[in-house]
């Protein structure tokens, strides 16, 4: 498995792009017992989850297959909507996400195994060769998380947080931003204040009038929220923990995709946008002391001090933070019917987490 850098082999625009003849070059150098990939075949898969790329998947032969040349795999490419692709170039999400697959993915066991990762920052066009896990459960994010599952993924988070608790392994990654990065949050404050008032006009009987209130002033909060989860000690987030990026192979493994919003932050940002928004609010509110107590008790057994007050100040914290992805979700990005529904969803949740863990009482993160 390698990670590329591009190098002068094209980045392709579409998946008609992604020909034998490309993917023989950027996988010949670790797969010259296969020789060249002599035909592909690929069909365009994830529509209304993944919200600011294009998937699909890709079935190769090669012209001498050998142990190991990879038979199917999944190529990434930048979202086809102008809305979805200007979001993931003004966040940074795009060269984050390679960033992430060249540097730093094998030092996790949850990240999806990377073959390729480039990126032209000029055109915006970027490119992941991944590993195809269509074996392994999705689970509908629509319909919710059930508990069981929740607990696998609160387990694996821990794990994962715990590797590089403290920064650890993280100080040779200057291109890794904090959650507090004044560019990331200005542009994600934009991005709140564009989409809001759509949002506002179209679901305001719907929501709170106090949950109105924090909407409207929202994008100033941001960089009191975002300084508080970026206070150490921080650790490798996720990001966009959320159950469409959720795999979970036969093995009891947990493998995670879409790694374009990762940073250095406080454990809760991630246990809270997934608690949040993947589970239905009656599971969340049925279970997640019994999660955060299972989150940090894993911690504790890699050795990390994580006080309960902590977590339960940072799971708010962070929760309140999240309100900015369904949000951004619902009006700033182009969605297809199933998109759209999610985005909808993903907004009740949150909407019901902020009521009743009294997350609209924050001021600035505290």
């Amino acid at each position: 498995m390698t990670r590329g850098t591009g190098g002068t082999v094209a980045i392709p625009r579409d998946g008609e792009a992604v020909t034998a003849g490309w993917l023989s070059a950027v996988l010949g150098a670790t797969h010259r017992d296969a020789g060249r990939v002599a035909q592909v075949a690929g069909e365009p898969v994830g529509a209304g989850i993944g919200l600011l790329g294009t998937l699909h998947r890709l079935d190769l032969r090669w012209e001498d297959p050998a142990a190991g040349a990879p038979a199917r795999l999944v190529v990434k490419l930048a979202a086809a909507g102008t809305m979805s692709r200007r979001v993931g170039i003004d966040l940074g999400m795009y060269r984050n996400e390679v960033d992430f697959y060249r540097h730093l993915a094998t030092d996790t066991v949850l990240a999806v195994g990377c073959h390729h990762a480039a990126m032209d920052d000029a055109t915006g066009d970027f490119v992941l060769l991944l590993d195809d896990l269509s074996a392994a459960a999705v689970l509908d994010q629509i319909e919710g998380c059930p508990p069981d599952r929740a607990a696998t993924v609160v387990a694996g988070l821990a794990g994962h947080h715990a590797t590089f608790w403290g920064g650890a392994g993280l100080g040779g990654h200057p291109w890794l931003r904090r959650v507090d990065d004044a560019a990331f949050v200005s542009a994600l404050a934009a991005a709140f204040a564009s989409a809001w008032p759509v949002v506002r006009e179209r679901d305001g009987d719907l929501l709170p009038a106090d949950v109105r209130a924090t909407g409207d002033r929202f994008p100033g909060l941001l960089p009191g929220l975002a300084a508080d989860l970026a206070a150490e000690p921080s650790t490798l987030s996720h990001g966009d923990l959320r159950l469409d990026n959720i795999f979970f192979p036969d093995d009891g493994r947990l493998t995670l995709c879409d790694w374009q919003l990762v940073d250095r932050s406080r454990g809760g940002r991630d246990l809270a946008y997934f608690m949040s928004q993947s589970l239905t609010p009656a599971h969340r509110a049925e279970h997640e002391r019994a999660l955060l107590a299972e989150y940090r008790g894993r911690l504790a057994d890699h050795g990390v001090d994580y006080p309960l007050g902590d977590v339960w100040r940072d799971y708010r914290v962070a929760t309140l933070f999240s309100f900015a992805y369904p949000v951004v979700a619902g009006a700033g990005l182009d969605l297809d019917d199933r998109a759209a529904q999610l985005a909808r969803v993903i907004l009740d949740r949150s909407v019901a987490a902020l009521v009743e863990l009294g997350c609209l009482t924050l001021r600035d993160g505290r």
